[in-house]
């Protein structure tokens, strides 16, 4: 791995910025020290104080210890198959946005893809992300304290949104449950994805709902959807292990509502097979309902309130230690040993 540190990892955008989960990845490498190279300029200080700056070398692109490829257009490719001519012999692929669950790559050594789902396999090395914690998130969150006082009750921060079936849902089955017990606080702060307003919401909220997904079935057993051939081939590459299951279920604010400090509420990860590098442990570190009986966990939430504070500082603490910048980039670079090494 020594040629790592010395040829670096060169960081390929298909547009004019790179996602937040490449940036995180390459802000934790950067702190251990490795070589960072990118094919355009591009900082936020959201995110990170770290830069990309842009390397017109040819040659250090090719003789990088390896490329990751950061897809971020990705509506071009749904339900099909992606066929890639790596610049580098080591090529690694990179995706965390909405339609990741619906296209397969081929011709990269791995792909690292948010979203995944244990009861959905597509062809190739597919490897889960989280799209984890940035730098500046865990600073804005870092003087916290366990068993700070905060406001009775949950924080509910979503906008009406498109391709929110899971949402939708738990607005009809969930909310009505748990408004009988607890205060549900319906709040959204200006535009922007982080201000200090939706930072003061989450530091002074007991907890935080903070799921989402789209339900996805096997198209393969509609005649019609197979008449086309687009969705057919794509079929192909698929193995659906249940009638219906959730995509598009890791998001921003899962990991906000963590390191925040909040009990963070979703489904139960291990039910509905939601991949991640680590898994959080349901009731330990978050709150997993459960759609089959979603009163009995709203009752246990009731039962065991005494012990949320607990849960909220777990979470926070789990989400810390796996998934900062530098956790994800140590990761990474075990992820480089197993493949090329």
């Amino acid at each position: 791995m020594t040629d790592m540190y010395s040829k670096g990892i060169f960081f390929l955008s298909d547009s004019s910025t790179f996602s937040y989960a490449a940036t995180c990845l390459a802000d934790g490498l950067h702190q251990m020290g490795v070589p960072i190279f990118a094919n355009i300029d591009y900082g936020d200080l959201l995110i990170t104080d770290f830069r990309f700056e842009k390397c017109d070398d040819i040659s250090m692109r090719e003789n990088a210890y390896c490329i990751l490829v950061d897809l971020q257009d990705t509506r071009q490719y749904f339900k099909q198959m992606v066929r890639f001519e790596t610049p580098n012999a080591r090529t690694i692929a990179l995706c965390m946005q909405d339609d990741v669950g619906n296209f397969c790559i081929d011709g990269t050594d791995a792909f690292l893809c948010a979203h995944e789902n244990v009861y959905r396999k597509l062809v190739g090395i597919r490897l889960p992300i989280g799209f984890g914690l940035s730098s500046a998130m865990i600073r804005k969150s870092g003087d916290l304290l366990p068993n700070e006082p905060r406001a009775e009750g949950f924080l509910y921060n979503f906008r009406p949104s498109l391709n929110q079936d899971l949402r939708a849902s738990l607005d009809l089955v969930l909310l009505p449950a748990m408004r009988q017990h607890f205060p549900v606080h319906n709040q959204t702060t200006r535009a922007g994805r982080w201000n200090d307003d939706y930072f003061a919401l989450l530091r002074n909220s007991l907890g935080c709902l903070a799921y989402g997904g789209t339900f996805e079935q096997d198209f393969s057993k509609n005649e019609y959807f197979m008449c086309n051939e687009r969705f057919r081939t794509f079929t192909s590459y698929v193995e659906q292990r249940r009638e219906t299951i959730l995509l598009r279920w890791d998001s921003w604010r899962f990991w906000e509502s963590l390191v925040f400090g909040c009990v963070t509420v979703h489904l139960d990860f291990e039910e509905y097979g939601f991949m991640l590098p680590v898994i959080p442990e349901n009731w330990k570190h978050y709150v997993g309902v459960n759609l089959s009986d979603v009163r009995r966990d709203v009752e246990r939430l009731m039962d065991e309130r005494n012990l949320l504070p607990e849960i909220a500082w777990n979470g926070r603490q789990w989400a810390i230690e796996h998934y900062s910048p530098l956790a994800v980039g140590r990761r990474f670079i075990g992820l480089l040993k197993s493949l090329f090494d």
